[in-house]
C-alpha cells in the first residue's frame, strides 16, 4: 500500500475514536446512559470499519491469480479449467484462518459432503465449519467442489496482509457473463452492498457487448468502479486493447479509470525487490487506487458518520446547560425560557407517540413498498412467463432445452436482482423521508439498512424447471401413418367391390398414402405440442414456487427494515425528549434559585459549558481534517 489517502484515513479515523472515548466519558459523567449506549454502536464501526471490494469478470480473466498477487500468498486458486465457483471474503486477521459457510438443508441442519468423497473429508452438519486455508481450493473451486456438490455458501478467508489490515475486504467473486450468467446475475445482487468494484478483464481482447452491459448495470448501482485490465505481460498487442476499451467505455458514457496490471511481473518483482519492474507490472498504480479511492474514501465517510453523532451527543449535551445559563444569567427572561422550552419537551414528547407523523410516514411508505415490491416481483415474472412461453412455441423443446433452462434461470436471477433492488431503493427513499422530520439528528439512519443477498435465496429456492422431453418415436409414428395408410386402401378396396369396379384399387393405394402422410404429420404435430406443454408446465412450476419464496422473503425483509427504523428512530426521540426534558429542569431550578447561590452556580455552569464546547470544537477539528483529505 502506498502512503497516501489510506494512512491519512487511518490517522483521522484513530484521532475521531479519541475524541469519541471523551465523549463518551462525557456522556457517562452527566448520566446519559442512553447517549453512551449509542456512542458505543458508533465506537464499533470506527474500530472495525470493513470496506467491501468485490473484484468480478469473466471466468479465466485472471482475477484470482490479481487477489494473490496483491496478498503475497497463494489463497485463491488458479486452476486450466473454470476456477472460482463460489465467492470467497478475503479480510484481516492476525493469522491465516478460513470458515465454509454452508447452505441449510430443508431440515433445518447445513448441507455436507455426498457420498464418494475421500475418508475424513465430510463436513458436519452446520452452519459453517473451519477448515485449513490451504484447503481452500477444495471448497471454492470448481475442480474441487464441481456442481458445488459440497452445497457452499461461501468462504470467508482471514490473512495477516498489510493490504487488508486497515479494514478493506477483497470479494473474489464467480465468473460473470457467458458460461457464468447465472453468476453474474448473483453478482450484481451483492453490488449495492459492496463500497467498490474492480472489473477485470485480460488484455487477449477488447470488451464484449456483455461487460459492458455489466458495468453499466455495476456503475449504476455502485458508486465506485474501476476497470483492470491483466496479463499485460503475455499479450504484446495489450496497449491496442487498452486503447479500444477505453473508447468503448466513453462510447457508453461510463467515466471509468482503466488500469494495466501482469500479476507475473508483479510476483518477479516481487521475489527480486525489483522496484522499477513492479511499477511496470502496474500493481503500484492499482495500490494506490485501493489506498485513495476506496479505502480513504470510505474511512472519510466512516469518520463523518461518528463525527454527526459525537456532534449529536454534544449538543444535547450542551443544550442544558445553555438553558439554564441563560435563566441564571438574565433573569426576567426567565419565565419565557422555561415557556419554550416546556413547548419543545412537548413536541419531543409528540415524537415518541405511535400517532407522530414520522411514525404514519414510516408505515404509510412501508405498505406502499410491500405493495409496490409485490406488484413488481408479479410483474416480472409473468413477463418472463410469456417470453419464456414464446421461446417453447418458436421451437421443439426436446431439441432446445439444454439452452432454455439454463436461460430460465438466469433470467429468472435477473429478475430477482431486479426486484431487490427496488426495494433496497425504496427503503432508503422511505428512510430519508422518516428522518426529515425530525428537528435534530436522524439523517444518518437512512443508510443504515439491513437488505439480504438475493443470491442467498436463490441458492436455497428448492424449485427446478426440470422435465423428461422425448423425441417422439419414428416407430410409433410410423404405425400410426400405416394404420391410417391400411385403413384407406381398405375402404375404397370395399367401395370398389360393392359397385364393382375393380380399377378403383390405384386409387385406393394413392388415398391411402394420403391417409398415412396426413396421420403421420399429425402425430408429429401432437407429439409436439404435448412437449411443448410440458415444458410450459415445468417452467410455471418453477417460476410459481420462486415468486411463492421471493415474495415470503422480500415481505419479511420490508418488515424487518420497518422494525429496524422503527427502533432506531424510536431511540433518536427518546434522546431529544431526554433532553429537552433536562433542559427545561434545569432552567425551571435557575428560576427558583435565591440570588446569594446564583452567581456561584453561573460560574459552574459556565465552566461546564467551556469543557462541552471545547469537546465540540475537538470534534469539529476532526471534521475539517477530513474534508482537507
Amino acid at each position: 500500500m502506498s502512503d497516501g489517502g489510506g494512512t491519512q484515513g487511518a490517522a483521522n479515523r484513530q484521532a475521531a475514536i479519541d475524541v469519541l472515548d471523551v465523549c463518551v466519558q462525557a456522556a457517562t459523567a452527566y448520566r446519559r446512559d442512553d447517549l453512551s449506549r449509542r456512542l458505543a454502536t458508533t465506537r464499533d464501526h470506527l474500530v472495525d470499519p470493513l470496506f467491501h471490494t468485490l473484484v468480478v469478470g469473466e471466468f479465466k480473466q485472471g482475477k484470482s491469480s490479481l487477489i494473490n498477487s496483491l496478498l503475497g500468498v497463494d489463497v485463491c486458486p488458479v486452476d486450466d479449467d473454470v476456477a472460482t465457483a463460489v465467492p470467497t471474503m478475503l479480510r484481516w486477521a492476525e493469522s491465516p484462518m478460513a470458515v465454509v459457510h454452508l447452505n441449510p438443508t430443508a431440515d433445518g441442519t447445513a448441507a455436507g459432503d455426498t457420498a464418494g468423497d475421500a475418508p475424513g473429508d465430510a463436513i458436519p452438519t452446520a452452519s459453517s465449519v473451519t477448515v485449513p486455508v490451504d484447503q481452500v481450493a477444495g471448497y471454492v473451486s470448481e475442480a474441487g467442489n464441481p456442481g458445488n456438490h459440497r452445497q457452499v455458501q461461501s468462504v470467508e478467508v482471514g490473512l495477516p496482509s498489510e493490504l487488508l489490515r486497515t479494514g478493506l475486504v477483497l470479494v473474489d467473486t464467480p465468473g460473470v457473463g457467458g458460461l457464468g450468467s447465472t453468476h453474474s446475475a448473483i453478482t450484481i445482487g451483492v453490488l449495492p452492498m459492496a463500497d467498490a468494484v474492480l472489473f477485470v478483464s485480460d488484455a487477449s481482447q477488447e470488451y464484449s457487448g456483455p461487460e459492458l452491459e455489466f458495468l453499466r448495470t455495476a456503475r449504476s448501482l455502485c458508486p465506485n468502479v474501476c476497470c483492470v485490465v491483466t496479463k499485460i505481460d503475455f499479450y504484446p498487442a495489450w496497449r491496442k486493447i487498452l486503447s479500444l476499451d477505453e473508447e468503448h467505455l466513453a462510447a457508453a458514457e461510463l467515466p471509468l479509470q482503466v488500469l494495466p496490471v501482469s500479476s507475473v511481473l508483479h510476483h518477479i518483482a516481487t521475489d527480486r525487490q525489483d522496484t522499477e519492474l513492479d511499477t511496470e507490472s502496474g500493481f503500484h498504480g492499482l495500490s494506490r487506487y485501493l489506498d485513495d479511492e476506496i479505502v480513504a474514501k470510505r474511512e472519510e465517510l466512516v469518520v463523518r458518520s461518528a463525527t454527526s453523532d459525537m456532534l449529536s451527543v454534544v449538543s444535547q449535551l450542551e443544550s442544558q446547560f445553555a438553558t439554564e445559563r441563560a435563566a441564571l444569567a438574565d433573569p426576567a427572561r426567565a419565565q419565557a425560557l422555561v415557556d419554550q422550552l416546556r413547548a419543545a419537551a412537548e413536541q419531543s414528547d409528540r415524537l415518541r407517540s405511535q400517532a407522530a407523523r414520522w411514525q404514519m410516514t414510516l408505515n404509510d411508505g412501508f405498505a406502499d413498498l410491500m405493495t409496490d415490491v409485490d406488484h413488481d416481483l408479479i410483474s416480472r415474472l409473468r413477463a418472463l412467463t410469456r417470453e419464456a412461453d414464446e421461446a417453447i412455441d418458436a421451437t421443439d423443446p426436446a431439441e432446445s432445452w439444454e439452452e432454455f433452462e439454463p436461460w430460465l434461470y438466469r433470467a429468472a436471477a435477473d429478475h430477482i436482482v431486479a426486484n431487490y433492488t427496488l426495494l433496497q431503493t425504496r427503503a432508503a427513499e422511505v428512510a430519508a423521508r422518516v428522518a426529515d422530520l425530525f428537528s435534530v439528528d436522524g439523517h444518518d439512519v437512512a443508510s443504515q439498512l439491513d437488505i439480504p443477498n438475493p443470491a442467498e435465496l436463490l441458492q436455497t429456492v428448492s424449485a427446478s424447471a426440470d422435465v423428461e422431453l422425448e423425441m417422439g418415436s419414428g416407430l410409433g409414428t410410423g404405425m400410426a401413418a400405416l394404420r391410417s395408410s391400411y385403413g384407406g386402401v381398405l375402404m375404397f378396396g370395399v367401395l370398389g367391390q360393392m359397385v364393382g369396379l375393380a380399377l378403383i384399387n390405384p386409387v385406393g393405394m394413392v388415398a391411402g398414402l394420403l391417409f398415412g402422410g396426413k396421420a403421420y404429420r399429425d402425430e408429429k404435430n401432437r407429439a409436439l405440442a404435448q412437449r411443448r406443454g410440458q415444458a410450459k408446465n415445468a417452467h410455471r412450476k418453477y417460476t410459481d414456487e420462486l415468486a411463492f419464496e421471493v415474495a415470503k422473503d422480500s415481505r419479511d425483509t420490508i418488515r424487518r427494515i420497518q422494525r429496524q427504523l422503527r427502533d432506531q428512530f424510536s431511540a433518536r426521540a427518546e434522546e431529544l425528549y431526554r433532553s429537552t426534558t433536562d433542559a427545561l429542569q434545569k432552567a425551571q431550578q435557575a428560576v427558583r434559585i435565591d440570588e446569594s447561590t446564583r452567581e456561584p452556580r453561573l460560574r459552574d455552569v459556565e465552566a461546564e459549558l467551556r469543557r462541552i464546547r471545547g469537546l465540540r470544537d475537538e470534534v469539529l477539528a476532526i471534521t475539517a481534517d477530513t474534508g482537507d483529505h
